[in-house]
């Protein structure tokens, strides 16, 4: 009698845990400004060129809560191909100068992987820099030859 009474107490307690549990709650401050669609008006990788403008025009990415997701889109061919080539989380510090945030790999070959850079909102321009975390944490939005860095300049699209 005991052990029915013991789990009817557990399965109660948990259907309240979730009648109550909370929605995630919305993004804030920087994080807030970030959602929505960027498309690219700059990549560099160790002060090289790493897409023409052409390229670059069918990259999208896309800030939703806490998760970055990156997309390629070529609508030249038919059907359309849309590719989803990155999911990641992402955290911000803006407490730090320049403003630090972190990128984790949520799936694929890189899951668990992480990259740390800086970060800079100016209106509807997003400045990021950025590198594997067994590197410094850039200081500057600059990526020169061997810092192993991206420099990344991206612009908000419109709703």
């Amino acid at each position: 009698m005991r052990r029915v009474s013991l789990a009817a107490v557990a399965a109660a307690l948990g259907f309240l845990g979730t009648v109550t549990a909370q929605p995630p709650a919305a993004p804030a401050g920087d994080l807030a400004v970030m959602q929505g669609n960027w498309k690219p008006l700059a990549i560099q990788h160790e002060g090289k060129s790493q897409a023409p403008v052409d390229e670059m025009a069918k990259l999208t990415a896309v800030f939703d809560g806490s998760e970055y997701h990156l997309y390629y889109a070529d609508k030249s061919k038919n059907p359309p191909t849309v590719l989803k080539l990155a999911v990641m989380t992402v955290a911000l510090d803006p407490s730090t100068r320049p403003k630090g945030i972190t990128f984790e790999f949520a799936g694929g070959n890189l899951k668990g992987q992480k990259r740390h850079g800086i970060y800079e909102v100016a209106g509807n321009e997003l400045k990021l820099c950025y590198g594997p975390v067994d590197r410094p944490r850039p200081t500057q939005f600059v990526a020169p030859a061997g810092s192993g860095h991206f420099l990344e300049v991206w612009a908000k699209q419109p709703k």
